[in-house]
């Protein structure tokens, strides 16, 4: 995560936020498999065999403080791996065994296995997560690294860890070609590495590759830690990153929050007011997903950061000269991307409403838009009816709508299939422009809601 507005050719055209319009028919969602833990990225094989990556639950290895977490502790362990669904239903594990981060002794917010993929001729990729600072990583032995900006006040609360305890967790936030039949891994690129040396963002050293989607020669990554975007070719050379810019908002509108809680202080990046004396704040982005769109470009979804104000998120283009322009924006706590066969942009949404208003994040309403060409918004699956937390999509062979659901805690996570029935009803038209922000009563009564909170947070 960072704190850099990195320059970039500002919104060449966006999409005003709508008020969604109900379906003409429910949709219905079958479940594929279950009982998956902390269910990520799904995508299907040549022959058909659906793989889902399960970050796992960690362990009782070593622990780190993560922003993932508001600077919880996750721990390290050896539960991660691919849940792999054969044509004829049988559902196995592959990779088992494999490193994994997360809280203890929940099992949540899980780092590991994130995405499996396949290039056009059938080979296998694995991209893995981290969620926390890269120095960490390859330490015989936790050390909180003289980069990583965890605030003051958190600093005793997670010292080193003591001799004994080794992370393990050397495995975590690369990119490998890996055999299916075998188990073998063959290193393609370091993100944490990457992210010592170059600090894409300019911001804190934070790593957590999300995304994983393959076009051509090439290997596209979306890391919602760093706030970056890579793409690497599938022989790890010619690798380039793209930072993603903070979020600049004016009279940001927020949820009440839940009594009781406490805000750890430096979250939030209060700005000097505009011109106007309204009151400003900068969030990070937090890229989570990514889609090579018909015209060649990587479309970027965000979850946007910390504190999740409501309908901010925004999905960039990535064009030819590298830099980020906002396509589209008025969305919620995006997951995941990806376009059908008509050329339609399916945009996947955690939960329609800020995380903060729950203290449970495994089941919050979540909803799949679809945005067409001519910017018409369509709700596919709409809060309240089976969506929640919902952390992965794809389109399968039989050219139907696959989701991960419930993608937080052991054992929650499911695949299910989405059964539109009858089309649903587009929303109103979208207008082209710069989404207008409400200016409605924020100022100080806005700073004096945010003096408590110890809510979780994605990526």
């Amino acid at each position: 995560m960072n704190f850099k507005l990195s320059a970039f050719t500002f919104i060449s055209f966006c999409f005003a936020a709508i008020v969604s319009v109900p379906a003409a028919q429910a949709v219905s969602l079958t479940t594929i498999v279950e009982g998956i833990s902390n269910a990520r990225g799904v995508s299907f094989g040549p022959d058909g065999t659906m793989y889902v990556a399960e970050p796992g639950v960690g362990g009782d290895g070593a622990c780190q403080p993560s922003p993932s977490t508001l600077f919880q502790p996750i721990c390290a362990g050896n539960s991660g791996s691919i849940v792999r669904v054969k044509t004829d239903g049988q559902t196995d594990r592959i990779f088992t065994g494999f490193q994994s981060l997360a809280e203890q002794p929940s099992g949540n917010q899980a780092a590991g296995p994130a995405d499996l993929q396949f290039d056009s001729v059938g080979n296998a990729y694995l991209l893995t997560g981290y969620a926390g600072y890269p120095g960490n990583r390859d330490a015989e032995t936790l050390e909180l690294g003289s980069n990583y900006a965890l605030p003051p006040q958190q600093l005793a609360v997670f010292p080193p860890s003591a001799p004994e305890d080794v992370l393990n967790t050397s495995n975590l936030a690369k990119l490998f070609k890996a055999d299916l039949n075998t188990g073998g891994l063959t290193e393609i690129f370091d993100f944490a590495k990457y992210e010592i040396a170059n600090n894409p963002d300019g911001g804190d050293q934070v790593t957590n590759p999300y995304d994983l989607t393959i076009s051509g020669d090439t290997a596209y990554v979306v890391d919602g830690g760093g706030n970056a975007t890579y793409s690497i070719k599938l022989d790890g050379s010619e690798a380039k990153a793209t930072a993603l810019p903070l979020n600049i908002i004016t009279n940001p509108q927020l949820p009440e929050l839940p009594p009781g809680a406490e805000l750890p202080p430096g979250l939030i990046n209060f700005l000097e007011p505009d011109e106007n004396g309204d009151p400003r704040i900068s969030i990070q982005s937090v890229p989570t997903g990514g889609a090579v769109g018909p015209d060649g470009a990587l479309y970027v979804g965000e979850y946007s950061g910390f504190p999740y104000p409501q309908d901010e998120a925004r999905i960039f283009r990535i064009g030819e000269d590298g830099v980020p322009t906002v396509f589209a924006e008025g969305f919620n706590a995006i997951t995941e991307l990806t376009f059908d066969k008509e050329g339609n942009l399916l945009v996947l949404q955690f939960t329609d409403t800020s995380q903060i208003t729950s203290q449970d994040i495994s089941s919050l309403p979540g909803s799949l838009i679809r945005l067409a060409a001519d910017g018409t918004r369509t709700t596919l699956v709409g809060a309240g009816e089976g969506l929640e937390s919902a952390d992965g999509l794809t389109i399968g062979p039989d050219n139907q709508i696959y989701v991960t659901n419930r993608g937080v805690g052991p054992g929650n996570g499911s695949v299910v299939r989405v059964n539109t029935g009858a089309e649903p009803v587009p929303e109103p038209a979208s207008v082209l422009g710069i989404l207008a922000l409400s200016a409605a009563g924020v100022g100080s009564k806005f700073k004096g809601k945010l003096k408590q909170l110890t809510h979780k947070f994605k990526a």
